[in-house]
């Protein structure tokens, strides 16, 4: 193991037995050391950042994209069909009867289940959820102008299968669920939703058109008839064979206003959340969430199995406006109201705890200006405590796994997202051996690639274009030139970091391991 890096790859699991018992690492697997498999509790499903977007609306930073990767993808038209492949996926796994297939027993969203904040988006990625039919066209419904046979256009109504009835899932509230473009704070004093704007720095307004319009802007309203850069269902915003968008040809100008854009808060998110026809009502949130607005929440997922999943809400709960910032922040108030509060009652009642939140716990280190908990401190906080046994979060879209070293480890697992490169979800299976106190964590990684759809295979061709050019080439120059022209701590966290390919595909120790933790 390097820098908390899982280093390990088959026979790992024999080796930190090994280790426990104070033998050392054995260089093979001798049959005097087996691994004690434990008592299966748990199988569950971590899928992230599917940012469903609407590629209409002119709250977009659209003419940002050299210089920000989550700006424009090739593939984001396609992001409702990617998610209902994986679901599809998903279902196949929950319905085998092999001897190591067992029942799913929910999925879990950590966040950015929308790209620009907005209501539609989040109905769109709900919708899919449910299986029900649906239109990615806001504005003037043109998708059926689009020259494009109509198996290829990702526009046009589109039949959801949904995830089946007998999975519950849960959901995370994400950056992108909270802040425009994911970035951006959102001010919500005006009483009508229609009036909510996002204020931008003058550079950036310049940058991305907003100044064009008359009398010249300085905040994203998204159901304005207005757009800086004009992108519609009908035409094809990539060039075919490159599939670079040619910022040259985008416009400015007048567009169909569509009042379902509207930029949303976290008591609408919550609410939401409550008008699906899958289980379980409100996914995860409560009535509690919904009066108070805040979106964190502690649930047993599976009755008869002493695991706690304790969700948070790692979006900054106020933020400069005008300065980007997308990074994740452990405020002090939820550490010590809600997260500390919650281990000590999963622990009184004897169950593990897996932690679950939108941003890694790297993030916690950067600026805020509020009261809350470094990275060190809160990893250090759960590796004093004996129930947990994982954090698990997205955000960064790349597979990556860290152990957390401490009186008791614990596993931090980032799984990348749905609208990047590899687009793909992980299955994480738990075991429990009373008698030697093992708990084992054995991760699998799954795509829709394993049996795509049309569109979900153009989807995973144009990622992964987009994921070997611009990610690691082009624009890796443009944001670090950016960056250079920015005043030191002025944007914390960003322009973000761009993973290359292979940091978002993970070493093989990110993706499928199978490791094994103790506990008294």
């Amino acid at each position: 193991m390097q820098d908390g890096r899982l280093r390990w790859l088959p026979g790992v699991s024999l080796c930190i037995i090994a280790l426990a018992l104070g033998v050392g690492c054995p260089q093979d697997t001798p049959d005097e050391l087996p691994l004690v498999e434990g008592e299966h509790l748990m199988r569950f499903v971590h899928l992230s950042d599917t940012q469903i977007v609407d590629q209409e609306s002119p709250a977009r930073l659209v003419r940002f994209s050299p210089f920000a990767l989550s700006a424009w993808r090739p593939q984001e038209a396609y992001g409702v069909q990617t998610l209902d492949a994986t679901l599809r996926i998903i279902n196949d796994y929950a319905d085998r009867k092999g001897d190591e297939d067992f029942p799913i027993d929910f999925l879990i969203a950590t966040g950015d289940l929308t790209d620009g904040c907005q209501h539609n988006e989040l109905r769109w990625f709900l919708d899919t959820m449910d299986g029900k039919n649906l239109s990615i066209d806001s504005g003037e419904l043109d998708g059926a102008d689009r020259v494009q046979n109509p198996l290829d256009n990702p526009t046009l109504t589109y039949e959801a299968e949904g995830i089946s009835p007998m999975i519950p899932w849960y959901t995370v509230f994400g950056n992108h669920d909270g802040l425009a473009s994911g970035v951006f704070s959102i001010d919500r004093d005006a009483e009508d939703p229609a009036d909510w704007t996002a204020q931008l720095l003058r550079p950036i307004s310049a940058i991305i058109g907003l100044h064009r319009q008359f009398p010249p802007r300085n905040e994203f309203n998204p159901i304005t008839a207005f757009s800086p850069a004009i992108i519609t269902a009908a035409k094809e915003s990539a060039n075919a064979e490159t599939l670079e968008l040619d910022l040259w040809q985008l416009r400015a100008g007048a567009i169909a206003a569509d009042a379902d854009r509207r930029f949303i808060d976290r008591h609408e998110f919550i609410h939401e959340h409550f008008q699906t026809a899958s289980l379980p009502e409100g996914h995860g949130f409560t009535e509690s969430n919904k009066a108070t607005g805040l979106a964190r929440y502690s649930v047993r997922p599976k009755a008869d199995v002493p695991i706690r999943v304790i969700v948070l809400d790692t979006v900054p709960p106020s933020s400069r406006p005008g300065l980007p910032a997308h990074y994740g922040v452990m405020t002090r108030e939820q550490m010590d109201d809600f997260l500390a509060p919650e281990i000590e009652i999963a622990e009184e009642a004897n169950e593990f705890v897996i932690v679950a939140t939108h941003h890694p716990s790297a993030d916690f280190d950067l600026p805020y200006f509020g009261e809350k908990v470094g990275t060190q401190k809160f990893r250090e906080f759960l590796a004093t405590r004996p129930n947990v046994i994982a954090h698990i979060c997205g955000h960064t879209h790349r597979n990556f796994v860290r152990r957390i070293e401490g009186a008791n480890p614990y596993y931090e697992i980032e799984t990348g997202s749905i609208i990047d490169y590899p687009q793909e979800a992980r299955i994480l299976d738990i075991y429990y051996d009373a008698e030697t106190g093992m708990v084992r964590l054995k991760s699998q990684m799954i795509s829709h690639m394993e049996n795509p759809t049309r569109l979900s295979a153009e989807s995973f061709r144009r990622s992964e274009i987009h994921a070997s050019f611009y990610a690691s080439v082009k624009l890796q120059g443009d944001a670090q030139l950016l960056q250079g022209q920015l005043e030191e701590g002025l944007f914390a966290g960003w322009p973000e970091q761009i993973p290359s390919k292979t940091e978002r595909f993970g070493l093989e120790s990110d993706r499928n391991f199978d490791v094994v933790i103790f506990r008294d």
